[in-house]
């Protein structure tokens, strides 16, 4: 579950907000299986995506804005969160698309042997951005 962290201001406690800083404890979650597959939510909330054992290229998908809101209940409308995406596949680009109530944007594919970072944006109560960087 995300949950914005508490940080101190001249003593005083707050809540957290863009441009605080980075505070990351990731936990890394695998796919192996040979098909497209969605990105579940543990995945995406642990940080990182570890994808093995493609034979051809994949696209997989987040799992749907509403579902990823509801485990993240302190994201403000312009919060930001950022997971990467790690394809350990010798050969085979993996595609990252989003869910449903998710829009992608930018570049989205993770070539071969390769990690890129993804930050899904909150844009209203039940709808987000997907951008690859």
């Amino acid at each position: 579950m995300f949950v914005r962290p508490q940080v101190f201001e001249s003593g005083l406690p707050r809540k957290a907000r863009p441009g605080d800083g980075w505070m990351a404890f990731p936990k890394v979650t695998g796919q192996s299986t040979d098909s497209n597959q969605v990105i579940s939510l543990a995945s995406i909330l642990g940080g990182i995506y570890k994808r093995t054992g493609t034979n051809t290229s994949r696209t997989d998908t987040t799992d749907t804005a509403v579902n990823i809101l509801a485990a993240m209940p302190d994201m403000d409308i312009g919060n930001s969160y950022m997971f990467m995406v790690c394809n350990q596949t010798a050969t085979n680009p993996l595609v990252i698309a989003g869910g449903t109530g998710v829009t992608a944007s930018g570049n989205l594919t993770v070539v071969a042997l390769t990690t890129k970072w993804f930050m899904l944006t909150k844009t209203s109560a039940t709808t987000m951005t997907l951008e690859g960087f």
